[in-house]
């Protein structure tokens, strides 16, 4: 009888050991690193509100975030400055030209210099004011974490807008430049290839749409992930008297990262991606594209 209590009783602790030893291993694993995009419409445009596009980064909260069509740079380092002490945060930011639609325009990465530093920002496009026919906007910035962990390397995209069939056709080679693209680099770095962007996908919203079997089919063959493919949107449109929704910002890592589901953030959260009579809340003073955030788990 004493003896089936001892072992009882050693049973017990070594289970009480057990998880203190899973509780100690669960709370020394590195913090999600919450990855975003935002393409934040011509920053600053004719209603832009700076204050307003600020708090929109803050309410982010990610420690890197893809943005495209910035055009006044001063004015973004400032933005960037007063979102960086709203959110608590040491947010920096690197960017590089675009060749996408208005000589000017910028892409890039926002990101918080407590958690990386910057190790190198390029553009992948040879040409700062026309993008070559089937190469999208983009721009590559690698990331060394401050905690001596893997880096991060995230592409910032912009693809070609509209949806006329001609549109479409480009964007098809659009994202074969990039898929190649990303895969050198990936070889080059030894290390995985985070894209984000706008990537103006006007068919993903509806199954069946031929550009949303054609994006499936390519991430699928290349052995990848579109974890913001679920989303019911990312931004608002005016159409016939009406702002509808469309689903054009997109996150594209390899499928053996640990990536968490994908959220629209902003009016997109707000209002449900419900259609609206009425321009929606920040459509003309931040942009009518919504952040998008996901979690990299590593």
């Amino acid at each position: 009888m004493e003896s089936r209590r001892r072992r009882r009783r050693r049973r017990r602790v070594l289970l009480l050991l057990l998880a203190v030893a899973l509780l100690l291993w669960w709370c020394r694993r590195p913090a999600p690193e919450t990855l975003a995009t935002f393409n934040i419409r011509i920053f600053p445009g004719e209603a832009t509100d700076p204050d307003a596009v600020a708090r929109a980064i803050a309410a982010i909260d990610a420690d890197a975030i893809a943005v495209q069509e910035i055009r006044d740079r001063r004015r973004f380092a400032a933005v960037v400055e007063r979102a960086g002490e709203a959110a608590g945060r040491a947010y920096a930011h690197a960017l590089s030209p675009s060749c996408r639609g208005i000589e000017g325009l910028h892409l890039g990465v926002v990101y918080d210099a407590e958690r990386y530093a910057l190790i190198e920002q390029r553009p992948l496009s040879p040409d700062a004011k026309t993008c070559p026919w089937g190469q999208p906007a983009a721009a590559l910035t690698r990331l060394g974490r401050v905690d001596g962990g893997d880096e991060l390397a995230l592409i910032s995209v912009h693809l070609k807008a509209l949806d006329s069939p001609e549109d479409h056709a480009l964007r098809r080679a659009e994202w074969a430049w990039l898929l190649g693209a990303r895969a050198a680099i990936e070889a080059e770095l030894s290390a995985p290839v985070i894209v984000a962007g706008d990537f103006n996908s006007t068919g993903y919203r509806h199954p069946g749409h031929p550009e949303r079997r054609f994006i499936d089919e390519q991430v699928a063959a290349h052995g990848l992930q579109l974890p913001t493919g679920g989303l019911a949107c990312s931004m608002y449109w005016q159409k016939d008297g009406r702002y509808a929704i469309s689903l054009l910002d997109h996150v594209l890592a390899p499928a053996e990262l640990d990536l968490g589901d994908a959220e629209a953030l902003g009016m997109c959260a707000a209002l449900d991606c419900a259609e609206q009579d009425e321009a929606p809340p920040d459509f003309h003073a931040v942009s009518d594209h919504c952040p998008v955030r996901t979690r990299l788990r590593r």
